[in-house]
């Protein structure tokens, strides 16, 4: 199988946002134990479980337009909404956020799941630019 044909942004899209969307709502529904996944049973204060409530909750809607994305956006414009949102995801939240948090002591220790996060990321970007020149496009859309 071609690697452009497993990595097709809309495919990438829809499973990643709708993994995310899961684990976000898992993370409303029992932020006690996001808490204790993410920062260790030793490490989780009181404000903790409501912090990693709204942080899901707060990401939901990220998650979100990426499945409605895969779903509605087609050719080129998939492909350069793919890139541009695995770029977004691994500087903001992969550089950005995870500096702030390790520098204020308040790192993660799920590293795999955030391995996990920001490869599927990378992938996605990777799947956009495969896809860049808009090659896959239905017959009468441009």
């Amino acid at each position: 199988m071609e690697i452009k044909t497993i990595l097709h942004p809309k495919k990438m899209l829809i499973g990643f946002g709708v993994f995310m969307l899961l684990m976000s709502v898992f993370g409303v529904i029992d932020g006690d134990q996001m808490a204790e996944d993410m920062w260790g049973a030793d490490n989780v204060a009181e404000h903790d479980a409501e912090y990693e409530q709204m942080w899901a909750l707060h990401m939901m809607p990220l998650f979100g337009m990426a499945v409605v994305t895969g779903l509605l956006v087609q050719g080129k414009a998939l492909a350069q909404m793919a890139m541009a949102a695995s770029a977004f995801v691994l500087v903001f939240m992969g550089g950005g956020m995870m500096y702030l948090t390790n520098e204020s002591g308040y790192g993660s220790s799920s590293q795999t799941l955030m391995i996990i996060i920001f490869s599927l990321s990378a992938l996605i970007g990777v799947a956009g630019y495969l896809h860049k020149d808009g090659d896959d496009e239905p017959e009468g859309s441009a």
